[in-house]
């Protein structure tokens, strides 16, 4: 109803009452591109700015289509650059995303010729008009809600996480298994693939990194809360009076944070968790030099340790709360390095993105290559052939092209049924009405609220059929028709459509479904190269690097082929999702231990050191292997249960009682170890989904 009413007073102002044919077509399509095919949501504010920012770059956009519309040439260079640059610009974020079709489309309409520069006054002109008209409306005429915002579900999902873990520090092993289960499924409401492409928090700024990193902090405090469960469970394990008190500051930074993303609290802090966390290292160095004779680690030592795992997730909770906020980060260890992101500038981070995906593995650039061949070539057969009407074949091209063949082939058949039936209905029409414009304008907002739900609503063809009915209503107002018209509405789309097939079958085919192969094969080898560097860091072998980790630089990539994978028809039994995890998990594991460990020292037992080194490579050898088992699509054996059974036994061997710090360094090094060998088990099983249920991989705080 919106979009109808603007773009039906917009196209009657201009038309009619100034009487600019030009004016009212432009006016009519930029309320059709920004409020039909853009998905612009989120806060009434936000939908306000996003809105007014297409302005001026709609505005360059018809500038430059209508100035190089002189020659098929330029005019098929310059969409072949702006193609590109629109579509790649979704790197930018969920807005920008959404935004993409729209903004493609003001370069579309001026392209075409008549060569006519003299127009440009009023082709901006109306589309300022349809831009104005339409923010105007989206605030005051139905407006739609303010969507429930990430922010608000961290919020719940921290409070769930709060509770399970306040049962567990104040009543150990009374069973917790309803609260735990919340805490799960508010956690599982976190993953991105679960909201809509237009309204995920994926920008490159301090925001967005600071609510998904939150995100992140948050589901792995409910997974380390349930080991913590597990550990305090055991008869005769209650925790000490160090862990209550690590527990309790974890506490009150989950009530804090969801608090603060609430709106009802300033921005939580983590100098009380840092505090917390040193008086626990300092008192965990001092019982290993009372009992670092090689004893066994007992139950309620373990127990502390996961708590400081869990207290470590805490302070990644508050940095990212304090970036999503706008808040300052804190100086020294209460921004731990996982935050790297909350000391760059915003210029940084966006160049970093532009940077990481600046390669042949990102979907984005594949996307948007593959989007500007294929208008491109679209152009320039519209010259060639002589079409009429061009714009509804790169229209065409534009909005049934997707990211792999198989999708795209799916999406044609039904867009041509639906055009098929719009074109023969709109034929009988304009054969009935001629060319009497009262009926046309009469039937237009008609035509434009029944094409504008019928597509969400019940699916393409409708959107197709119904917009072919429009098009015809408009431009049967806009210069003389017949039912030829319709006619030409059909062979349009089937040949756009026929031209994103070919493009589509010619340029990375098979889109996220191969994509995903490969960057898993890459971020299982980065992961392999982080797994002997942290471990040579953390004995003293080479000094620590400053670089992040390759998995963790890589896992953006992951992350965005995978979610493009998830909206593609065709998927197999990987559990890439699993996969996916275990890499995350490593990259930000190593940050932490090299965070944790700065400036180290060879360790004082060579032997221990040189047993690191040993292991380090042997489950790093496994993960080059079981990489190279994903590439060639071979089954995925290690040796995962032999490593475990290895690592099972904890390393102290050796007297550690004259090096306390030393030996929590090599604790770490071998606990971290011990839990990839969990972790290699589970991406053996995510690629072979026939196999046994998964166990819970330990973490960190578990194996040492």
């Amino acid at each position: 109803m919106r979009v109808t009413l603007v773009a039906c007073v917009g196209f009657f102002v201009c038309r009619y009452a100034v009487g600019d044919a030009t004016m009212a077509t432009y006016a009519t399509f930029g309320v059709i591109a920004l409020g039909a095919l853009a998905d612009v949501s989120g806060p009434p504010a936000t939908r306000t700015r996003t809105l007014l920012a297409a302005l001026p770059v709609g505005l360059v956009l018809v500038t430059v289509g209508t100035l190089l519309s002189a020659h098929t040439w330029s005019a098929v260079l310059g969409i072949l650059v702006v193609g590109f640059l629109v579509s790649f610009a979704s790197v930018g974020g969920s807005q920008l995303v959404g935004l993409a079709t729209g903004l493609q489309l003001f370069y579309i309409l001026p392209c075409f010729p008549p060569y006519a520069p003299e127009t440009l006054p009023q082709r901006l002109i109306g589309l300022t008009v349809g831009i104005l008209l339409l923010t105007v409306a989206d605030r005051l005429l139905l407006p739609a809600p303010a969507p429930p915002t990430f922010a608000a579900k961290v919020a719940d999902a921290a409070g769930a996480v709060a509770r399970f873990l306040t049962a567990v520090r104040t009543a150990p092993g009374a069973g917790h298994g309803e609260l735990a289960a919340l805490a799960a499924t508010a956690t599982a409401g976190l993953r991105l693939t679960a909201m809509p492409a237009a309204r995920r928090p994926t920008g490159p700024g301090r925001r967005d990194r600071g609510i998904t990193h939150a995100a992140a902090s948050v589901r792995i405090i409910r997974e380390r809360t349930g080991l913590l469960d597990e550990l305090l469970s055991a008869p005769g394990t209650p925790p000490t009076e160090l862990t209550g008190r690590l527990l309790a500051a974890i506490d009150g930074t989950l009530i804090s944070s969801a608090d603060a993303l609430r709106g009802t609290a300033p921005p939580p802090t983590g100098a009380e968790l840092v505090t917390a966390i040193g008086t626990y290292l300092d008192r965990r160095a001092g019982w290993v030099a009372e009992h670092g004779d090689g004893a066994e680690l007992p139950a309620v030592v373990r127990a502390g340790v996961a708590a400081r795992g869990v207290a470590e997730s805490a302070l990644g909770l508050v940095a990212g709360v304090r970036a999503t906020l706008g808040a300052a980060p804190e100086p020294g260890a209460a921004t731990p390095p996982t935050a790297w992101y909350a000391r760059d500038s915003t210029a940084r981070l966006w160049w970093m993105r532009l940077r990481g995906h600046l390669t042949p593995r990102s979907v984005y650039l594949q996307n948007a290559l593959r989007l500007a061949l294929g208008l491109a070539l679209a152009r320039t057969l519209v010259d060639v052939l002589d079409l009429s009407h061009g714009l509804w074949v790169l229209l065409a091209t534009l909005t049934l092209m997707r990211t792999s063949l198989q999708a795209s082939g799916s999406a044609l058949v039904p867009a041509a049924v639906g055009t098929l039936a719009g074109a023969v209905f709109s034929a009988g029409l304009l054969i009935a009405i001629g060319d009497n414009l009262a009926v046309y304008a009469a039937l237009l907002p008609v035509a434009m609220v029944v094409a504008f739900a019928a597509g969400p609503m019940f699916g393409p063809p409708y959107a197709q059929g119904g917009f072919t009915v429009v098009v015809a209503m408009l431009f049967a107002q806009l210069a003389p028709a017949s039912w030829q018209l319709a006619g030409d509405r059909l062979v349009d789309v089937l040949v756009g459509g026929l031209i994103g097939l070919a493009t589509g079958a010619a340029v990375w085919p098979r889109g996220g479904a191969m994509e995903i192969r490969r960057i898993a094969t890459a971020t299982l080898r980065a992961g392999a190269h982080d797994i002997v560097r942290t471990v040579d860091a953390l004995t003293g072998f080479r000094p620590p690097t400053l670089q992040r980790p390759r998995t963790a630089t890589l896992g953006t990539l992951f992350e965005s082929t995978f979610a493009q994978y998830r909206s593609e028809p065709a998927h197999d039994d990987t559990d890439w999702l699993g996969v996916l995890e275990v890499t995350v998990r490593l990259g930000g594991d190593a940050e932490i231990l090299l965070g944790r460990h700065q400036g180290c020292t060879r360790l004082p037992w060579s032997g221990l050191a040189a047993r690191l080194d040993e292991f380090a490579r042997l489950v790093a050898g496994d993960y080059r292997q079981i990489a190279t088992a994903v590439d060639e699509r071979e089954p995925a054996t290690c040796h995962s249960a032999e490593l475990v059974s290895r690592l099972h036994t904890h390393p102290l061997g050796v007297n550690f009682a004259a090096h306390p710090y030393e030996a929590l360094r090599a604790l770490d090094a071998w606990g971290w170890l011990y839990a990839l060998s969990y972790d290699l088990g589970r991406v053996e099983r995510a690629l072979d989904r026939a196999g046994p249920a998964a166990a819970p991989a330990p973490s960190v705080a578990r194996a040492t």
